[in-house]
C-alpha cells in the first residue's frame, strides 16, 4: 500500500484496519517550497479512521487530513481543470529508488523525489462531509 513506502507511516497505519487507497480524494493544498526542492501534498483521507483516538471522538471529528512532504524534486508537472480538486493518488517507489507520485482527475500531478515522509495526520470537523463515520 502506499504510505508503507513513506517515512513515519506508523499512526496512519494503527488509525485503520486497512489503510485505504487513495480514490477520490479531496486534494486541499499542493505547496512548492524551498526553490521547488519540497513538495507538500495536503489531502483528506476517502474514510474516516477505524480506529480513532478517543480525543477525536470526543472532539466529534469525521475527517482525517493528511500532509505528506517530499524533498529533493526531480521532476514535477502540476494542472488542474475545477475548483473542486479531487483526484486518485498513487504513489510508489520506482527501481532507482525514487519516490514517484501521481494524482488524475480535477488535478493532475506527476512528481519523482528522493524522500518522501508522511508529516502531518490529524483528525478535524468537516462541515462537507455530513455525519460521522465512525
Amino acid at each position: 500500500m502506499w504510505h508503507k513506502v513513506l517515512e513515519r507511516n506508523q499512526f496512519i497505519s494503527s488509525l485503520y484496519h486497512e489503510v485505504p487507497k487513495l480514490i477520490d480524494v479531496r486534494i486541499v493544498g499542493i505547496k512548492i517550497t524551498d526553490e521547488g526542492r519540497r513538495v507538500s501534498l495536503h489531502f483528506n483521507m476517502p474514510k474516516f479512521a477505524d480506529n480513532p483516538p478517543a480525543k477525536w471522538r470526543k472532539s466529534g471529528y469525521n475527517a482525517v487530513f493528511v500532509e505528506l512532504d517530499f524533498f529533493d524534486i526531480q521532476e514535477l508537472k502540476v494542472s488542474y481543470s475545477k475548483e473542486n480538486l479531487m483526484g486518485n493518488i498513487t504513489l510508489e517507489k520506482n527501481e532507482q529508488d525514487k519516490f514517484k507520485v501521481h494524482i488524475t482527475g480535477a488535478v493532475n500531478m506527476e512528481l519523482v523525489a528522493d524522500i518522501g515522509i508522511i508529516q502531518t495526520v490529524s483528525g478535524y470537523i468537516d462541515n462537507l462531509q455530513g455525519e460521522n463515520t465512525y
